[in-house]
């Protein structure tokens, strides 16, 4: 694996133990709590998570460079940043229509420990799909991002750390809820 990929991945596995040590020390009553009356439980915020990893992971997969192959630049590089810090803040956002759109259609697990597998499946298809990625295509164009369009493969893993990172706000304000099972 490029050296560049593999600091973006391990800052990737970081930020998602967060969310592993979730589903290990939750029950699933817990898991499923809801806050308050159409907010998201911790599950579907992690399941929400593993629908954007999975999509994104999808395109990538499918990307062909022999149709499309584009270095991005400076202007994804500062959309990237942009995105990034706009994670980092506790507003809330709407999620894109893309990903309630094919949620259904992967069949995610409703157990946590099924879900827990699932999402580890998934970390290790994108393992593998970095492992062999195309030294010489890593400043290209290889996913679009709904919200800020072409990013490459290091913004795009940049996009999942920030996003996982951006959900823990969220999680927090569940577990702390006054009404949060005990």
């Amino acid at each position: 694996m490029n050296i560049k990929i593999q600091k973006h991945w391990s800052r990737l596995e970081d930020a998602k133990a967060y969310y592993d040590a979730l589903l290990q020390v939750f029950n699933e009553e817990q898991l499923n709590f809801h806050s308050e009356q159409g907010s998201w439980s911790m599950l579907e915020v992690m399941q929400h998570l593993y629908t954007s990893e999975n999509i994104s992971l999808q395109f990538m997969q499918n990307f062909d460079f022999n149709r499309k192959d584009e270095k991005v630049g400076l202007k994804a590089e500062i959309k990237t940043m942009l995105l990034v810090n706009r994670l980092n803040s506790k507003k809330k956002y709407k999620a894109p229509k893309v990903l309630s759109e094919k949620k259904d259609s992967l069949n995610i697990s409703h157990d946590p420990r099924e879900f827990s597998h699932q999402w580890d499946k998934l970390r290790n298809d994108m393992l593998m799909f970095l492992k062999e990625f195309p030294e010489n295509k890593i400043k290209h164009f290889v996913f679009a991002h709904p919200a800020v369009g072409k990013l490459n493969v290091l913004q795009t893993i940049q996009f999942f750390v920030a996003h996982l990172k951006h959900h823990q706000h969220q999680i927090e304000t569940i577990n702390h809820h006054k009404d949060f099972p005990k």
